[in-house]
């Protein structure tokens, strides 16, 4: 398959190229009808062929989400109700499940809300089952091993791939069944054995979180919860910090690397005021955990000099320790955040190679543009020193 990405104004594409003219029933009806769980898709006619015109605004792969932050079960049983959901639709319009891609490049997640979306390519014909079991492969290893519920699942889902004559009915009763961490019994295991995408797998996923509420969470929203909490609020509290007289807190934007840091007026670098402060026994706090990858990367870099955006509109200068870098507005998944509505939610990458720095496009909305050049959706491009970059309408300076 040939695949490339386009952009237009406020909309990107996934374009597969087909190698054949040919209509077929499966492609008019994919390209009719709006099948819940997929991309939705557009043939369109060029001078030498037609292409697949899949709509993938706002949307990530899901290679770059688990690349990014380790995947958790609930996220992995989310995942497989909607691969079941989108199967289960298809049936309903006479469509085969051996033209959905399972690769992780082409299943497409949205950050918010981890809503997921198959791609339909009517030219592939591959089987379904043993698509499904590469995919539990891939995903085995990105189970995060702190989940331990997580990855029972996820092996117990690739054994399953690995009987004959498996089906999608067979992954959804290990879903519920019990494991060896944990069984899922009464209405929630009722709630899996009939899910569909738009109502059931929502009201399952609600059931699942109330379900493991802490009982004081479940014990505010009743009447003596409100009691309780309100006499809390009336009692008086004080918070003091050594010198308190010069120290106040710092009140940081979203996105800053080390919140709640005390700052001392007239001191520019929030990192000097860290070493002095504890050179002059001025303030005592415990060291911000920062995760491994970060801290190899910091490692590594030690004794070069930094690179750093600066804001050309007297916004914040983004400070770069490390690749890669994620920028973006959605708080836990990006790097540094930007809280401005013509900012995607996972926006740019910065990397470096042997040949120095690039960015690239996450499939933003409004674009990346570099040099006054706006780049194609999941395009990378290099990153000279003095360059200017647009990250939407949000400027920099790459120094």
């Amino acid at each position: 398959m040939k695949i490339r990405y386009q952009r237009e104004i406020r909309h990107n594409y996934l374009i597969i190229e087909m190698e054949s003219d040919e209509d077929s029933y499966e492609m008019r009806m994919a390209e009719e009808n709006r099948i819940p769980g997929f991309l939705p898709f557009q043939i369109r006619e060029t001078e030498k062929k037609k292409e697949c015109r899949y709509e993938i605004t706002s949307r990530q792969p899901l290679s770059r989400m688990v690349e990014r932050r380790e995947m958790k079960g609930e996220e992995l049983r989310h995942l497989i109700l909607c691969i079941a959901a989108a199967a289960e639709e298809m049936a309903k319009y006479l469509l085969s499940e051996e033209h959905i891609l399972l690769e992780p490049d082409f299943i497409y997640v949205e950050p918010q809300n981890y809503a997921v979306s198959l791609c339909f390519a009517p030219e592939r014909c591959g089987s379904f089952p043993e698509a499904v079991g590469r995919l539990m492969e891939y995903l085995l290893g990105r189970i995060s091993h702190e989940d331990r519920e997580g990855v029972v699942l996820a092996y117990e889902l690739l054994q399953v791939t690995k009987r004959e004559n498996y089906g999608i009915r067979d992954l959804l009763r290990t879903l519920y069944q019990p494991t060896g961490a944990k069984a899922i019994q009464g209405p929630e295991r009722r709630e899996g054995e009939r899910f569909s995408r738009e109502g059931q797998t929502r009201e399952f996923r609600m059931q699942e979180r109330e379900a493991e509420q802490l009982p004081e969470e479940r014990e505010k929203k009743g009447i003596l919860g409100r009691w309780k909490r309100k006499r809390k609020e009336e009692e008086p509290w004080h918070m003091t910090f050594p010198d308190e007289e010069e120290w106040e807190t710092d009140s940081r934007e979203p996105g800053s690397e080390q919140p709640g840091l005390c700052r001392y007026e007239g001191w520019s670098s929030v990192r000097e005021e860290e070493e002095r402060g504890v050179a002059e026994g001025k303030v005592r706090y415990e060291a911000p955990s920062y995760p491994a990858r970060m801290q190899a990367a910091l490692t590594e870099r030690q004794g070069e000099g930094e690179r750093m955006l600066a804001a050309l509109s007297g916004g914040r200068d983004i400070r770069i320790p490390y690749v890669p870098f994620l920028i973006g507005k959605q708080e836990g998944l990006v790097d540094f955040v930007i809280m401005r509505d013509t900012v995607s939610r996972l926006h740019a990458r910065i990397d470096r190679g042997d040949e120095g720095y690039t960015v690239t496009d996450l499939n933003s909305t409004n674009g990346v543009r570099v040099g006054g050049r706006l780049l194609q959706n999941n395009e990378t491009v290099s990153l000279p020193v003095g360059s200017e970059i647009y990250f939407a309408d949000v400027g920099f300076l790459f120094l």
